[in-house]
């Protein structure tokens, strides 16, 4: 259950992804393909959501993700502004080969306005260019700045958004160098005031949680702090999306934790670890740790 593509996408393609309008109007195009459209989702409640969706296979803060949610698509996450709890954003993640790309944009076509086209870059491991891929773009509106619905289509993946519903947010950029094991000392049983008068801006609150994300750090997507009482009681790591569980493993290993597999979600069919110091122990499985403090106080 990576978390490929949930986060970064988010702001990659949703608010980042300026696609041209000087392509042909195809709006006259049929839909030829029965395909799972998430589109309603966006502007939803929270309550009325969960009610729809109420089983997710993982939560992080306002983030609630769903492995095969259905037979063709391989995840899908809803994002909920915590400020009026509304749904802004929902990423959908195909399962390869489930359709063709140009009948994925003709079924688009034939129910909104296409605001373009445009080319982007694919890079490999080492930063070369290994080809090139299409960012389709579509909305609700005539015109692309009064759409209160924005969808992305780039290969396997779809975004749906209201650029005019977007939270404002975290200032993550501060923990941009802070690394998994710092995080946990900075954070975990620490006072949530200090906290936010150290790291100003950089945390939000987010379905009971508070969290951030980062842009840079080569560790780390979001952490995220439960609190109780104003302590920090546990601390969630989200690793960034190129860590593979091998690296993850090495990374505390070098650091003298004892890495452990201690279980088996047999519904995701992912195994689960625990790595531990004597201090702290983390329950780490597909890119998501949650570190709890197991010493003596």
């Amino acid at each position: 259950m990576k978390q490929t593509k949930f986060l970064l996408l988010m702001l990659a393609a949703a608010l980042f992804a300026a696609c041209s309008s000087d392509d042909d109007d195809d709006s006259g195009k049929k839909a030829t393909i029965t395909f799972d459209d998430y589109s309603s989702v966006i502007g939803m409640s929270y309550s009325s959501m969960i009610r729809q969706y109420p089983n997710p296979s993982m939560q992080f803060g306002d983030f609630y993700m769903y492995e095969n949610p259905t037979e063709k698509v391989e995840n899908m996450t809803i994002m909920v502004n915590p400020e009026n709890q509304v749904v802004y954003m929902v990423v959908e993640n195909l399962k390869e080969n489930s359709y063709k790309e140009e009948d994925i944009v003709a079924y688009f076509t034939s129910k909104f306005k296409s605001y373009g086209v445009e080319k982007t870059d694919n890079y490999d491991e080492e930063g070369n260019v290994i080809g090139q891929s299409n960012i389709y773009e579509f909305g609700n509106a005539e015109k692309e700045k009064d759409a209160t619905l924005i969808i992305t289509v780039q290969g396997n993946t779809i975004t749906y958004s209201n650029p005019q519903n977007l939270p404002e947010e975290p200032k993550g950029g501060t923990l941009d160098d802070m690394n998994p094991i710092e995080a946990v000392n900075a954070f975990l049983l620490s006072d949530l005031e200090e906290i936010e008068d150290e790291y100003p801006d950089t945390f939000k609150e987010m379905g009971g949680m508070y969290a951030c994300f980062m842009e840079e750090n080569p560790y780390l997507m979001g952490v995220a702090l439960n609190i109780e009482e104003g302590l920090v009681t546990s601390v969630v790591l989200l690793y960034n999306e190129d860590l593979s569980d091998e690296d993850i493993i090495s990374y505390y290993t070098k650091a003298g934790y004892d890495c452990k597999q201690t279980g088996y979600d047999e519904e995701e069919e992912i195994p689960i670890y625990t790595f531990t110091d004597g201090m702290y122990a983390i329950t780490y499985s597909a890119g998501r740790g949650v570190a709890v403090y197991i010493g003596e106080l």
